[in-house]
């Protein structure tokens, strides 16, 4: 579903790309067969595969424009990470087809600073890169800044991220765009980010309460609905899996006692979703209305 509302709150998804993934990575074959009647064919395929969607979020609340997770962006060498390696997609067309300009946006929110959650924070013009948003304040949690700060002296690398800090964070840092975030930030009054950690150390997760309605930006807490119902499962995508699994218990435990709708960054249409418990069961149910 590319537009849908949660309160008083506009959502419109603009997509960069998406691509097949295996269901092995999950490492957990027996919790896909016992699934297997609500994964396929919707959150599955025959060949074991499921569907990866990188997407961003606009949340128009508040009279603000808010960007969720910009994306990867054009022209990135990512040598290490071959599906993002210098793309040349029509994001950014797409972008201004959903009704909102560059200029418009008032916020830019990356969960974190993997290359395809904060790519379009730029992009690249003559020979540089420059914000994408040049009146937007750029909200980056500090400790996932300290994270992939690559001029520290105790900077970690990881060749698959490399150069996202130097091609994405410093250039609107140095317009003076950027605005580091504590564990718990109010960004709007109906906009609150609280820290997520595990999948990166500072990972953030965006809480959107309107009119008695609530949504969970959750980044990449969650890559796949099994994971909502089984957050033991480790794909080995975390920089710190015990952090990451006490962060979607917690995450799960929220979203079913408050009725909120899970807003993840990669999942397939309709892209949302809630989760709902009887008799002490858990189970998935995707967004089916326009209006939360």
């Amino acid at each position: 579903m590319d537009r849908f509302t949660v309160g008083e709150a506009e959502i419109r998804r603009i997509e960069e790309l998406r691509a097949p993934m295996p269901f092995a990575m999950f490492n957990a074959p027996d919790l896909v067969a016992r699934h297997a009647g609500w994964i396929f064919p919707q959150w599955g395929d025959a060949d074991g595969q499921w569907t990866m969607v990188v997407q961003s979020w606009i949340v128009v609340v508040d009279d603000r424009v808010v960007v969720v997770d910009p994306c990867v962006g054009n022209g990135r060498p990512l040598p290490d990470f071959p599906l993002f390696d210098m793309l040349d997609t029509p994001f950014i067309e797409r972008f201004a087809a959903s009704g909102v300009r560059p200029e418009e946006v008032t916020h830019v929110v990356c969960t974190h600073l993997h290359s395809d959650h904060c790519g379009w924070n730029t992009t690249l013009r003559d020979g540089r890169f420059v914000p994408t948003f040049p009146r937007a304040r750029y909200c980056i949690g500090r400790r996932e800044f300290e994270r992939w700060d690559s001029r520290r002296p105790d900077y970690r690398s990881v060749p698959a991220n490399d150069g996202v800090f130097e091609r994405s964070v410093l250039p609107v840092l140095e317009a003076g765009l950027a605005e580091l975030m504590g564990d718990s930030h109010r960004i709007t009054p109906s906009l609150l980010a609280e820290a997520a950690p595990g999948h990166t150390l500072g990972h953030t997760a965006l809480c959107l309460a309107s009119s008695g309605r609530e949504a969970w930006f959750t980044g990449d807490a969650f890559h796949h609905p099994i994971e909502l119902l089984h957050p033991e499962i480790d794909a080995g995508t975390c920089e710190d899996f015990a952090l990451t699994l006490a962060t979607r218990r917690r995450l799960v435990d929220r979203l079913v006692e408050r009725g909120a709708l899970v807003v993840p960054a990669h999942f397939a249409e309709p892209h949302a979703g809630f989760v709902r418990e009887e008799n002490g069961e858990r189970r998935f149910e995707p967004l089916a209305s326009a209006s939360v």
